[in-house]
C-alpha cells in the first residue's frame, strides 16, 4: 500500500513536471514584417479594399458635413444638440452616402482624391443630394410640405415692401403657429 501512494505522487509529480516543460516550449517561426499604410495604421486589407478607418474617416466628415448642412437650412437649431432620432436619422444618411461613394470609387483612388477640399466637397454634396431625393434621407430635416393655393389666392401677385424679400415678410401669429407645429426644428432639441 505504501508503495502504490508513493509510485502514485511520484507518477502525479512527473506528469505535472512533464506537462509544464511541454507549455513552456517556445516555437521558432520566421520574422515577419508588419507593413504600415503612410498614416501609421497596421496593413491588413489590400490596397484596393475599404478598410474600416477609411470608412469611418468619411462617415465622420459626412456626419458633421450633415450637421452643418441642416444647421444652415435651419439656423435655429445652432448650438443644440441632435437628440438621438436625429442623430439616428444623419447617420443612416451617412450610410447612404458611404455606399454611393463606395460603389463608384474605387478604395486607392479615392484616398487620393478626397484630401482636395474642391473634389471631396463636391462628391459629399452630389451625394447627400442624391440620398435625399432618391431614398428620402433627412426626412425630419429636408422635407417640403406642397400646398395647393385655394382658387381665390391663385390670381393674386404677392406684394413685398421695397427693401424687403419675399421671405422675409411679417406672418400672422396663426402661420408661426402652424410651422411651429410641424417643425423639423423638434427633433433637435433635448
Amino acid at each position: 500500500m505504501k508503495y502504490t501512494i508513493f509510485t502514485s505522487m511520484i507518477f502525479l509529480m512527473l506528469f505535472i513536471f512533464g506537462g509544464m516543460v511541454m507549455v513552456s516550449q517556445v516555437k521558432a517561426e520566421d520574422n515577419k514584417t508588419i507593413e504600415f499604410t503612410d498614416r501609421g495604421w497596421p496593413k491588413i486589407l489590400d490596397d484596393d479594399k475599404w478598410t474600416s478607418q477609411l470608412v469611418f474617416d468619411t462617415v465622420q466628415a459626412c456626419y458633421q458635413g450633415t450637421i452643418r448642412w441642416v444647421v444652415l437650412s435651419h439656423p435655429t437649431l445652432l448650438n443644440q444638440i441632435p437628440t438621438l432620432a436625429a442623430q439616428r436619422q444623419m447617420m443612416e444618411h451617412c450610410f447612404c452616402v458611404m455606399d454611393k461613394i463606395r460603389k463608384e470609387n474605387k478604395a486607392e483612388d479615392y484616398r487620393k482624391k478626397v484630401l482636395d477640399p474642391e473634389w471631396g466637397g463636391n462628391l459629399f454634396m452630389l451625394k447627400a443630394m442624391e440620398c435625399v431625393n432618391e431614398y428620402k434621407t433627412l426626412p425630419n430635416f429636408f422635407t417640403k410640405i406642397i400646398e395647393t393655393p385655394s382658387d381665390n389666392e391663385t390670381n393674386k401677385p404677392t406684394v413685398v415692401p421695397e427693401g424687403e424679400t419675399e421671405d422675409s415678410k411679417e406672418e400672422s401669429p396663426d402661420q408661426k403657429q402652424e410651422e411651429s407645429e410641424g417643425s423639423p426644428q423638434t427633433i433637435f432639441q433635448g
